[in-house]
């Protein structure tokens, strides 16, 4: 893990991030990698708008693009945590590149702390609760990796599995969590009945099912 508390880095990284456009083209990468004009399809920008923050966001290492035939796609390829504490005694800002670390290891270091909170005053109070925060962060962010990682996989065996570019955008939607057919027309701009009749065939051959929840229907991946 890659700890950062260079002022200027994280306040490029905020100044990046405070773009409303930059965080909807975020937010649509993180469902699939890209290309420039279906961004400016789906969000609704000029393709050289579009271009111009894609640059932006790459030159802050953000996202990264690689060129498949004509086109150039954009992904974004690790995960990076902001922390932002603001408390009535402390504010801090702090962000990090994740590595592989180890769940136990962290809940062994936060369970020991705990148990010797009773033992300390002052100063050294302070320094252990410094310590579980920190704990805790370095828990977060690995749940968050290895949550990532079973996404990854997951998406690798369904790429493998699946032939139509829409059955993968539905299934990559749902694991995502976007699971109704109407946020996944409205963030793709698919028209509602393919997304219907993709879902429909999907569910015949066993990938999803429908579950009804206060009238309305939502869809789960089937995983096997």
């Amino acid at each position: 893990m890659l700890v950062n508390n260079d002022k200027s880095k994280i306040d490029g990284l905020l100044e990046i991030l405070s773009n409303e456009s930059r965080r909807k083209i975020i937010e649509l990468l993180t469902k699939k990698p890209c290309y420039v004009s279906e961004i400016s399809y789906t969000l609704r920008m000029a393709p050289k708008v579009v271009l111009e923050h894609l640059e932006k966001l790459e030159k802050a290492g953000i996202v990264k693009s690689y060129e498949e035939g004509r086109r150039r796609y954009y992904y974004i390829d690790k995960t990076l945590n902001i922390n932002i504490t603001l408390t009535p005694h402390r504010f801090s800002i702090t962000y990090h590149e994740d590595k592989e670390g180890d769940i136990k290891n962290f809940i062994s270091e936060i369970s020991k702390i705990f148990n010797e909170l009773n033992n300390f005053s002052g100063t050294d109070l302070l320094e252990k609760m410094n310590r579980i925060e920190k704990s805790f962060r370095a828990l977060q962010r690995e749940i968050i990796e290895k949550f990532d990682r079973i996404i990854d996989n997951m998406i690798v065996k369904l790429d493998e599995i699946l032939e139509e570019d829409i059955d993968k955008i539905i299934t990559y939607s749902l694991i995502k969590g976007v699971n109704t057919p109407e946020k996944i027309a409205q963030i793709f701009n698919i028209p509602y009945e393919e997304v219907i009749s993709r879902f429909n065939e999907l569910e015949k051959r066993g990938f999803v099912v429908r579950e009804e929840k206060n009238g309305k229907i939502y869809w789960k991946l089937v995983w096997r």
